[in-house]
Order: C-alpha cells, then sequence, then structure tokens
C-alpha cells in the first residue's frame, strides 16, 4: 500500500452495470476537470451516475467501491438502489 493518493474518475452505467474508469495519478486539477465536464455530459441521464474517487491504487479503489465493479448481474443490489434513487429525484 502506498501513502500517494491516486485520483480516478468512475462513470457507472446503471442499466447495463459496467463501470469505466479514468485514472489521473496525483493530478487533482485534471481529475476535477474531468469530473465536472462528465458531470456536464450526463447531467439529465438518470442510469449513469459519475463519481471522483481517491486511493492508492486502482486494486484498493475495486475492493473499497466493489458495488461498482460487480459485473452486469440484471439486479445487482446497488444497481437497484441507484435506479430508484434517480427516479425519485427526476
Amino acid at each position: 500500500m502506498s501513502d500517494t493518493i491516486k485520483h480516478f474518475l468512475l462513470t457507472f452505467d446503471i442499466g447495463r452495470q459496467t463501470a469505466d474508469v479514468r485514472e489521473f495519478g496525483e493530478d487533482y486539477e485534471a481529475a476535477l476537470t474531468a469530473y465536472d465536464a462528465a458531470e456536464d455530459s450526463v447531467r439529465f441521464d438518470p442510469q449513469i451516475e459519475v463519481v471522483l474517487l481517491g486511493a492508492d491504487s486502482l486494486e484498493t479503489l475495486k475492493k473499497t467501491h466493489s458495488s461498482y465493479f460487480m459485473g452486469t448481474p440484471a439486479e445487482h443490489p446497488f444497481a437497484s438502489f441507484l435506479r430508484n434513487a434517480a427516479a425519485a429525484q427526476g
């Protein structure tokens, strides 16, 4: 485990149960800029969740946020939670 925090932009497609991850290393400003752009691009799509996360490695991120990396089961509990939250907002 490293003391260095790397920044990861994760875009989770609720319907497809897929996660796209972009790593920005230690460049928080670039990660934040990308996060803002990603949020703007999916603002009205309740099926897409965008999060900016920090961890020492992608492996750690997959352990601490495993719900995003569970594969593609049709009714994963986390996906159901996100769908319900998105429906309640819009």
